[in-house]
Parts: structure tokens; C-alpha cells; sequence
């Protein structure tokens, strides 16, 4: 378990947690409306913390931000006939927008603090810093993805200069923005590297207790800076004005660390120095995403055997039959599929609730492995960089099963709890995982039954990110049209969005907060439209 002995959110807006663990954080950590002093560890934890509802598997994130794109990218049941299949609350995209701009201005603080401090103290220090640059591009580049340009160079400095006027930032192309995490996700990857071994007594101590996503791991680190350079080059190598950039990032990223397996992957454990964040998330996947995809189904017996993964991620229904909601079927047939008398007749596949409702012990990923075998997958088949593609796909098919039953095997539920259903709930042992070797020979199985190879990789790959990371599944079938999903006309009662969008128009307060520089970047969207495609990827009308 990574521990946190002396938590200090040094900021300056208190942090909202949620009022089932309110109590818990108070109780353990100072309040941060009343800390007078801040040192970069404790800004670097508080920029942690900010981001944390959309770093783990946060049940405000998956009932709003998550729940939305499953739907657009159909690895969750979605109904056909729903009157909002794709709009977006424009309350959730807000939350995304302001969090983002929580972490970053906590991000500024620490900038601030550092350019004061002695040459002593910034070799101290200097590893915080890069560290927290490192995560604040891993949520900058999801913004981007989403929206398209944002703020950035200029934004959240008012803590330090109180100038209300500079206070309202123009917006950076996301262009640039690209180009300026491929470069210093490069540089923060050697640096650490080198900072590894100069750290000084002071930070070897606090690097510890104050990193609660690595531990402290700063070989960690740098493949989590490593592996966020083949995302972002990899999303820009097939199209747009940085392909030479995104191929060369990837060619370099390619040959330097990145994680292989579930231990090595970037996590965040749900219950970190007895602070039970799973009180936050539990109920997400149970009120809103529990009913099974048939896209995902169908991906994992594509071989035509049943993949492993099947049985730990779903549970049948009470024929012990698979079957999944999806956009392939009519609202009638839904709402058929859907009536039951209680649980007996129950048609769809729900999810394992011994791998997600009801583990207390769910370890959200930030960086899998699977991912990053997939992402070298398609790179070695698109000639991005040099490798076996066949190899890396199947790597990234046992790694994905590696992290599934390690979710379910290590679960805190030996049985379904009160409510919980027990019809919804198997719990396999350590002797039910399967070896290594048969997991690359269902793997090898896998990879032959595809014609397509790149569509293979990335059918796989969205059903590894499953309803864990359906913001990157997204971000993925924009950039490369596979899978191949059916996205019907939204006919329902008060449509407000008819047909699939290719991005998240921007929060209303950009508009009433922002208005000049919100009206200045809006010609680089089509005019802030949702089915405007942004540069990296393919239009899905």
C-alpha cells in the first residue's frame, strides 16, 4: 500500500471531497483554508488530490463524464431510444473544465514557489516540480482531446499577480499544445532520470510520503512520462499537421521504459493511508453502467472461444447465456430485452460485481500496460517504429487479462453483500487466473482471426479500456474509425442532439466568463460545434 504520512494541501481553494469521506480527510489532513506555508512536496500532493476525481474511477466521473462517453463509444449497455444518446450535460463538462483548471492553478502556485527559492532548495525541489508537469499533461492532453484548444500558457495566474483583467486567458491552439507535451514529456523523461540519482536526504525522504500514485518510484515515473509520449504520438501520427513530430516521438518512446504488466502499470489504489476513497466510487458502475455491451462480448469471441476476460468482467444472465445492450438494436427490442420479472428472467449480461460494485479494493489505472502494448502494437503495424506487431498485440491481450483478474482476485468481497445480488457476483481465486502462456496463445487465436490487423488492435484495445477509460476509447475510434460502430438517428422524446458529435463544446462559463477570448478561438472549432473534427482525427459523421 503507497502511504501518505504527511499530507498538506498547500492551496488555495479547499478541496471538495465527497461528503461520505469528508470527515475522514479533515480528520487525518490539515485544512488546507488554513495552512500559512507551502513547500513544492505538499503543492505537488495538493495538485494530486485536485485531480483526483477524474484520476480515479470516481463515482462523480463515471455517473457524468464516463456514463457519457461509454455511450458515444458503446463499451457500456447504452439505450437506443433515449432523448439524450449524445448530449452532454453542460454541468458535466464544466466539472471536467474547472478541475482540470483546480490542478493547474495549484500547478502556477508551485511554478511560484520554486522560481523563489534559493538554488539549494530548487535542487531540492526540482523533482516535485517535474513530477507534477508530468501529470498535469496527462489531464491537459484529455482536455484537448475533448474540446480542442484550451488556456493554458496564460491561464490561473491570478493567485499570484491579482490582476482580475490578466486574469482571463486566451486560448492555445491544440496544435501547439501537441508539440509542447511531445517535447517536454521527452525532456521530463531524461530528467528524471537523471534526478533519480541526485536527489537530495530531504527529498529522498518527503518523495515517499507525498507521492501517492508511484510511491516514490521514480523509475515509475518515467515510464508514466514515457508512456503519456507514445499516447500523444501515436494520436498524432495517422493525420494532421504533426505526423514527422508524433512518428519520431513514438520511434523514441518505442525503445525506452514504459509499464509491461499490471505491477509495473500507473495506478492509484482506492485506500491509501486509511483513507478510503472507495466510498467515492463504489455505486457508480452499479447506478448507471452495470449492463453488458454486446461490441464488447463480441470482441472478446471474436476467436470464436470465450475470452477469459468474459466471465471476470461479466456475469451471465440466469440462462447463463451473454447477451448486451447496445445501439445495434431497435428501442423496442430494448425495451423487451429489458422487462423481467425481478432478477429470474433477466436477459442482458451485467457486470462482475466482485470485480467492480461491490471491490472495495478496485485500483483505478492511469497507465496500463495493456495500453501501452497496444499502442506499440499499432505503431510497430503502421510503421511508426520498429517491432513485431503480432508480439506487442499479444502482450497487450495478457496484460489486459493480468489486470482484470488481479481486480478480481484481490477484490474485498468474498461473497455479494446485502443488496448486492449474489446472482451478479463471482470471485475467482489466484489457481483460476490463467498462466501466462495461455494467455498468449488465446492471444495468438485473437490476433489471427482478424484480416484487419489494425482494426484488431483496436477492437481490443477499446474493450480492454472496457468502462474504465471510455474517454481514451473515444479519443481512439475518432482518431482511427475502428471499431466500427453503429450510430443510429436519436429519436426520442425531447432530442436535443440528433446524431454522434466529434467533440465536447465548450463549458457556458467560457463564454460568460471569458467572452473575448472565448469569441477569438471560436472560428478554430467551426465555431465552437460539436461536430467540428479536430486535427488529429477522423470525422464519424
Amino acid at each position: 500500500m503507497k502511504k501518505l504520512y504527511s499530507l498538506i494541501l498547500a492551496v488555495v481553494a479547499v478541496v471538495a471531497i465527497s461528503s461520505c469521506s469528508k470527515d475522514d480527510f479533515k480528520d487525518k489532513y490539515v485544512d488546507p483554508s488554513k495552512t500559512t506555508s507551502v513547500s513544492c512536496d505538499k503543492l505537488m500532493t495538493g495538485a494530486f488530490m485536485f485531480g483526483r476525481d477524474y484520476t480515479f474511477n470516481a463515482y462523480w466521473r463515471m455517473y457524468t463524464w464516463d456514463n457519457y462517453f461509454g455511450k458515444l463509444c458503446q463499451n457500456i449497455g447504452t439505450g437506443t431510444n433515449s432523448g439524450s444518446m449524445y448530449f452532454i450535460n453542460d454541468g458535466y463538462a464544466t466539472d471536467r473544465w474547472n478541475n482540470f483548471y483546480k490542478v493547474l492553478r495549484n500547478y502556477r502556485i508551485m511554478q511560484d514557489t520554486y522560481n523563489k527559492e534559493t538554488e539549494a532548495e530548487q535542487t531540492r525541489d526540482r523533482i516535485f516540480l517535474a513530477l507534477t508537469e508530468v501529470f498535469i499533461y496527462d489531464h491537459l492532453s484529455q482536455l484537448v482531446d475533448i474540446f480542442g484548444p484550451v488556456p493554458f500558457s496564460e491561464a490561473c495566474y491570478l493567485p499570484l499577480n491579482g490582476s482580475m483583467a490578466a486574469s482571463y486567458a486566451a486560448y492555445d491552439s491544440d496544435v501547439d499544445l501537441y508539440r509542447m507535451m511531445l517535447t517536454n514529456l521527452d525532456a521530463l523523461y531524461t530528467e528524471i532520470g537523471t534526478l533519480a540519482n541526485n536527489l537530495t536526504p530531504e527529498a529522498s525522504s518527503a518523495l515517499p510520503k507525498q507521492d501517492f500514485i508511484c510511491g516514490g518510484d521514480l523509475e515509475m515515473w518515467q515510464s508514466y512520462a514515457n508512456a503519456l509520449l507514445l499516447r500523444l504520438g501515436v494520436h498524432v501520427s495517422a493525420q494532421g499537421s504533426l505526423t514527422s513530430e508524433g512518428k519520431a516521438a513514438v520511434a523514441k518512446a518505442a525503445g525506452r521504459k514504459l509499464p509491461t504488466d499490471w505491477e509495473t502499470s500507473i495506478k492509484v489504489e482506492s485506500d491509501f493511508d486509511g483513507f478510503n476513497y472507495w466510498e467515492n466510487f463504489r455505486d457508480g458502475w452499479k447506478d448507471i453502467n452495470a449492463t453488458a455491451s454486446q461490441g464488447v462480448i463480441d470482441a472478446f469471441r471474436v476467436s470464436g472461444a470465450d475470452d477469459p476476460r468474459l466471465a471476470v468482467v461479466y456475469i451471465p444472465n440466469e440462462a447463463g447465456e451473454y447477451y448486451g445492450e447496445g445501439y445495434h438494436e431497435t428501442a423496442e427490442t430494448q425495451s423487451k430485452n429489458n422487462t423481467y420479472d425481478g432478477y429470474a428472467e433477466r436477459y442482458y449480461a451485467a457486470l462482475n460485481r466482485a470485480t467492480f460494485t461491490f471491490n472495495n479494493l478496485f485500483v483505478s489505472p492511469i497507465f496500463s500496460a495493456a495500453e501501452a502494448w497496444f499502442l506499440l502494437a499499432e505503431a510497430y503495424q503502421q510503421g511508426y517504429a520498429s517491432g513485431n506487431a503480432e508480439t506487442a498485440f499479444k502482450n497487450g491481450i495478457a496484460a489486459s487479462i493480468e489486470q482484470y483478474y488481479a481486480e478480481n482476485v484481490n477484490s474485498s468481497q468474498e461473497k455479494g453483500g446485502p443488496g448486492s445480488g449474489n446472482e451478479y457476483f463471482k470471485k475467482f481465486t489466484a489457481s483460476d487466473v490463467p498462466s501466462e502462456a495461455d494467455a498468449l496463445a488465446f492471444a495468438g487465436n485473437v490476433w489471427n482471426a482478424y484480416t484487419n490487423k489494425l482494426e484488431g488492435i483496436m477492437t481490443q484495445k477499446w474493450a480492454h479500456f472496457g468502462i474504465t477509460q471510455p474517454t481514451q476509447a473515444w479519443t481512439d475510434i475518432r482518431r482511427t474509425g475502428y471499431p466500427a460502430l453503429t450510430y443510429p438517428t436519436d429519436t426520442g422524446s425531447g432530442v436535443k442532439v440528433a446524431n454522434i458529435v466529434n467533440r465536447v463544446k465548450y463549458p457556458n462559463i467560457e463564454a460568460t466568463n471569458n467572452t473575448a477570448n472565448y469569441e477569438a478561438n471560436k472560428s478554430n472549432v467551426g465555431g465552437d460545434d460539436a461536430n467540428y473534427t479536430l486535427f488529429w482525427a477522423k470525422s464519424l459523421k
